[in-house]
């Protein structure tokens, strides 16, 4: 879960790179955002990207599930590890009563049952691979059209993506996050779509 981590912040700040359309601020602007242009808020905006993972529900659940799966996989590879180590157990114990063609057939039915675990792991754990790329991709989704949405208010020319640990933004005023309310917004949104989905 860790490596998804750095995976999903650096991909995050990949995406927080967030231009918006120029000529819409050329525009006559709603009074909401001509109030902003007017207390002289800044154009340029960011997100800690570390405290948006932290903070958004829709990532918390993804991890949580994706432990989880790990987790079963994991005891599940386990259980059939365990049983080959028991069929091979229980052959070296009747060797000295095995003809050499019976203890050659079980060691090539042993190593193919090797051979088959190690190809099972390795499908399930691409498969899952597979499945926390797509949750990434959704995770990437849900916060691209809430900052454009967001953004069709406020008019920022950029809403930059920002992290503690490094990254292409060496210092970011305060006045300038907008984490809180990005997250706060994302939160309703996505308890809003998973509300219906339980019922």
């Amino acid at each position: 879960m860790k490596k998804l981590s750095l995976i999903l912040c650096s991909g995050l700040l990949a995406i927080g790179c967030f231009s918006c359309d120029k000529s819409a601020n050329k525009e006559t602007a709603t009074s909401g955002s001509s109030s902003s242009a007017a207390s002289g808020e800044k154009k340029t905006v960011y997100v800690n990207t570390d405290s948006l993972l932290a903070n958004y529900q829709f990532y918390k659940d993804a991890q949580k599930e994706f432990e989880n799966k790990g987790y079963r996989l994991q005891v599940d590879l386990g259980q059939r590890e365990r049983s080959l180590q028991g069929e091979l157990q229980a052959i070296q114990q009747r060797a000295q009563t095995m003809t050499q063609a019976d203890l050659q057939a079980a060691d090539m039915m042993l190593k193919k049952k090797g051979s088959e675990l190690q190809q099972y792991s390795q499908q399930k754990q691409a498969a899952l691979a597979e499945e926390q790329g797509k949750k990434m991709q959704e995770l990437y989704a849900n916060i691209r059209e809430y900052i454009k949405k967001h953004n069709a208010e406020n008019k920022f020319e950029f809403v930059l993506g920002y992290t503690l640990s490094g990254g292409g933004i060496l210092f970011a005023d305060d006045s300038a996050d907008r984490t809180k309310e990005i997250v706060e917004g994302l939160n309703k949104e996505y308890a809003e779509k998973k509300g219906p989905e339980k019922k």
